[in-house]
């Protein structure tokens, strides 16, 4: 059975993103193992009950209980796991990632990083998986996914990624849609010539609601305006340092989200 990985700091983002993760893995019946990467804080604030019992606010909210109350909403019921890894450095949790074969990372971006969260090379991360991560706008509104947009030239568009997606959209029946968006230096693709690539895609790939977007403009903040808002993509997916990442995201992930992604990214290995 497949595993999601959430990467979770105790703040609002992580809750956020590891809502969107139960949602998925509901969908594709995964199991979900929270990976708290910051410790929790060594004095609780408690309230006082009626009876004069205290109760621990921070236990009454750790993530692993939201979930668990979430979860019984739905028939199938993901198997929830929480393990510190605080103390781990970067190698050890890649090799945590490759050796238990997670099959998606999810980590919520905040516009403001918590204090008290670890600093994850997340771009270290990448280099040395085999698994996508999704990065999810703690202001982007929870939904059900309907269409997946995969930014690619059509000319080096990669067929185990559109498998993986229409994986990910196939219990959502949501659409798979690949927005062909030409290589930097490389001249638009003629409409005719791009159906031809896209034919092959899919016969390589078929899905049922596999779609694709000829689009011609340069911009890459306007085009994924087209794409989010025009074309209402929920999710966005792109391969790391290839092509479109460095328009997007520049040279590295940082701690942020680029103001013009307001829906989750997925990041596929190189």
């Amino acid at each position: 059975m497949n595993t999601i990985l959430v990467l979770t700091d105790n703040s609002k983002a992580s809750k956020h993103a590891a809502r969107f993760a139960l949602a998925i893995a509901q969908r594709i019946k995964a199991n979900i193992l929270l990976a708290v990467i910051c410790k929790a804080k060594s004095s609780a604030d408690e309230m006082v009950l009626a009876d004069g019992r205290s109760e621990n606010l921070v236990e009454k909210d750790k993530l692993n209980c939201i979930l668990k109350d979430m979860n019984h909403e739905n028939d199938f019921l993901p198997e929830l796991t929480e393990i510190d890894v605080s103390g781990c450095d970067e190698g050890q949790l890649i090799r945590l990632i490759n050796e238990d074969r997670i099959w998606m990372i999810i980590k919520g971006m905040s516009d403001d990083s918590p204090k008290d969260a670890l600093s994850l090379n997340l771009n270290s991360i990448l280099n040395r998986v085999q698994c996508p991560l999704i990065l999810v706008p703690e202001t982007w509104t929870l939904k059900s996914i309907e269409r997946i947009t995969y930014l690619a030239d059509l000319r080096y568009c990669r067929i185990n990624i559109v498998r993986f997606l229409e994986e990910l959209a196939a219990p959502f029946e949501a659409e798979v849609s690949i927005a062909n968006l030409s290589a930097k230096g490389l001249p638009h693709m003629a409409d005719d010539y791009a159906l031809t690539l896209f034919n092959e895609v899919g016969y390589n790939a078929p899905y049922n609601q596999l779609l694709f977007n000829n689009i011609k403009e340069r911009n890459l903040e306007s085009a994924i305006d087209i794409i989010v808002n025009g074309l209402h993509s929920d999710l966005l997916a792109i391969v790391n340092h290839r092509f479109h990442f460095e328009e997007i995201l520049g040279r590295y992930l940082t701690d942020k989200l680029p103001a013009s992604i307001t829906v989750p990214l997925v990041i596929f290995p190189y």
